[in-house]
């Protein structure tokens, strides 16, 4: 999986089991834009919400009733904005990778649909810290990546003409952002626990001295999930609601964990972060790709 779709995964109230891949390591912008269109394809066109869980919790049961407030809370969200550390240790390599980054993500009035963006801003491997500048967007139909560095423009247009696909609603697709879940959609794929703490040094460490209520989520036997993932810690800000940490492992030891700071809610987004507006290609290499273009050329 991508490192967009695996940074939007981790922030979640259920991650779609991103796995280490050569590909989430890579930079090309071509590699990433097509990682994450073939994920959206891959998705049906009307996704079935998945079968509730056989025996459903006591309305007693705190995990429970600290879903639904989530559930509440979201539904006069219209935007948000933090800045993230994303940090993935390979437990294999024994490496630890660290991405500082920005996301935005607003809900549209006239519609209802969703947008979101994550700016880059460094990459540090080992010892060795890189700064970078590069933009993915999702503005409800096209995927557009901009990599300033190298000056490469690549947009696909992932969401067919017409159509309504939600490719951040949980079940629908591979970019689930952790706001507006239902508590039922939840349930129907994690068991779900109130936490103290997290295991996690780093995490522990930031969320120290901030007022915050945790939630484990442990994939169910019959979801796709349970395969690659052991399970998911995810702490609120008890006044907001919004998310402060999460931490994600594998069952192969593999960790993915965000630390948020500076959230801001309803307080307006920059319309500029989430143009996709395409550059003057005298000066840009630029590779669009429409809906049906790339649908034929792939049934070819």
């Amino acid at each position: 999986m991508t490192f967009i779709s695996s940074i939007l995964a981790l922030t979640t109230l259920a991650a779609c089991g991103p796995r280490v891949a050569d590909a989430e390591r890579r930079d090309s912008g071509t590699a990433d834009a097509e990682g994450v269109t073939r994920e959206i394809v891959n998705q049906p066109q009307s996704a079935q919400p998945a079968s509730p869980p056989t025996s459903q919790p006591a309305p007693s049961d705190p995990a429970v009733a600290f879903l639904d407030r989530l559930e509440t809370a979201a539904e006069d969200l219209r935007d948000f904005s933090a800045d993230i550390t994303y940090i993935l240790w390979d437990s294999m390599l024994q490496r630890r990778e660290i991405r500082g980054c920005e996301i935005l993500y607003d809900v549209r009035p006239n519609d209802g649909s969703r947008r979101f963006a994550i700016l880059v801003t460094s990459v540090t491997v080992g010892n060795r810290r890189d700064n970078q500048k590069k933009r993915y967007i999702f503005d409800g139909s096209w995927f557009v990546e901009i990599d300033y560095d190298n000056h490469m423009f690549t947009k696909r247009q992932i969401v067919a003409p017409g159509e309504r696909f939600d490719p951040l609603k949980l079940g629908e697709g591979p970019f689930p952002l952790p706001v507006g879940q239902r508590r039922d959609d939840v349930l129907a794929r994690f068991e779900a626990s109130l936490l103290d703490g997290t295991r996690d040094k780093v995490l522990a460490k930031f969320l120290a001295d901030k007022s915050v209520q945790g939630l484990k989520l442990v994939p169910r036997p019959s979801t796709p999930q349970a395969d690659q993932v052991a399970d998911i810690e995810i702490f609120y800000d008890t006044a907001t609601l919004l998310p402060l940490g999460l931490v994600l492992t594998e069952i192969n030891g593999n960790r993915k964990t965000v630390m948020l700071r500076n959230l801001k809610r309803n307080q307006g987004i920059d319309e500029s972060k989430l143009s996709i507006e395409q550059p003057d290609p005298k000066d840009w290499q630029i590779d669009v790709r429409p809906w049906v273009a790339r649908r034929t050329r792939n049934d070819g």
